[in-house]
């Protein structure tokens, strides 16, 4: 096959071939890396409330926590599980 053939053969199947490639692509989702450890700003911007109310759910201990060198981290489990066991049904 020269040149082209491979490109009557390309235009002929243009359409065909970004239909395919596009339904390709938007099947694969994107990968994005969830974090694991989050900080209280992270915490404060995804429940949006203010620090000094995580620091009372901590406090409180309805939301589990490690400290490490003053600075507090949350798992992103551990705020999830808290959002459902305050959830109303």
């Amino acid at each position: 096959m020269n040149r082209q053939e491979i490109q009557a053969l390309l235009l002929n199947h243009k359409h065909e071939i970004i239909t395919s490639l596009k339904e390709y692509f938007e099947e694969v989702e994107p990968i994005q890396e969830q974090r694991v450890w989050l900080k209280t700003p992270e915490v404060c911007e995804q429940l949006s409330c203010s620090p000094s109310t995580i620091c009372r759910m901590r406090n409180e201990g309805l939301l589990p926590y490690s400290l490490v060198q003053g600075t507090y981290y949350h798992k992103q489990v551990d705020v999830d599980q808290m959002m459902e066991n305050g959830r109303v049904n």
